[in-house]
């Protein structure tokens, strides 16, 4: 089996060797999805052809497990992105399980609340969104090109995941909490270079290594700042926090191909 230093690396080495599916776990009905063929896989229909872990000490979107699947029944092969072990918590669940199985367990995977799952889940996307860009740059593909992609994920799933965490979680920490100001602050930041008019390619890189830095903040500090002082018992938040968005992903120009 190959050894990759990165997830960016890894992905692209795995796309040529034939994982262009893009998976993600739907643990209610423990499943992975296929996005790109909007087809369901339980755990008996497909195989864990490698597993790359990656603890990345510089590059946060490097902090995840990769799977390289594949399903002879299907005749499909892909990548499935697990990141921080956001699912470890997950109950009876035979993809868990088997995904766990297959992982090489070096660190203590992240106990996440129920009530956070979704949000952690569409972290995921934020740090597809990163690998994308990062391939774009690597290809030279127009910066216009790439700002039209982050437009559409911006306007889709990026605005809407900030509004809630904004809304439901910010709102209910502390306002002398310098974990809730960071958090707001690039929040900020990432619209401010997003809804620029002119969008140069230092602002992509910038933009890039900021949603990085921001997920994993998040993932390794605010949420379990707000689990462990437990601001979820709400049933507002809760219920909103539950309602599950279903990535559907924008192929009109793949230019991270």
């Amino acid at each position: 089996m190959k050894h990759y230093t990165t997830v960016s690396e890894a992905l692209n080495d795995l796309y040529k060797r034939g994982y262009t599916i893009d998976f993600s776990l739907l643990s209610e009905s423990d499943c992975i999805y296929c996005h790109n063929g909007s087809r369901s896989l339980n755990a008996d229909e497909f195989v864990i052809d490698e597993v790359h872990r990656f603890e990345g000490e510089t590059d946060p979107g490097d902090e995840m497990v990769i799977f390289a699947i594949s399903s002879t029944q299907e005749n499909i092969k892909g990548t499935l992105l697990n990141a921080y072990g956001i699912y470890s918590d997950s109950n009876n669940s035979k993809i868990v399980e088997k995904l766990n199985y297959h992982e090489n367990k070096t660190t203590t995977p992240i106990k996440r609340a129920k009530e956070l799952v979704q949000l952690s889940r569409e972290h995921y996307h934020g740090l597809r969104l990163c690998w994308k860009i990062k391939m774009g740059l690597s290809k030279n593909i127009e910066t216009e090109r790439i700002k039209k992609y982050i437009n559409w994920f911006y306007e889709n799933y990026l605005l809407p995941h900030f509004e809630v965490e904004e809304k439901y979680l910010f709102s209910r920490i502390e306002k002398t909490s310098e974990n809730r100001d960071k958090a707001l602050a690039q929040h900020k930041r990432i619209r401010q270079i997003i809804e620029k008019e002119t969008t140069t390619t230092d602002d992509l890189i910038e933009l890039q290594n900021l949603i990085n830095d921001h997920t994993r903040f998040e993932e390794r500090v605010l949420f379990n700042e707000i689990q462990e002082a437990g601001l979820l018992e709400n049933q507002e938040v809760i219920n909103e926090l539950s309602k599950e968005t279903k990535f559907c992903e924008n192929e009109s120009d793949p230019f991270w191909k």
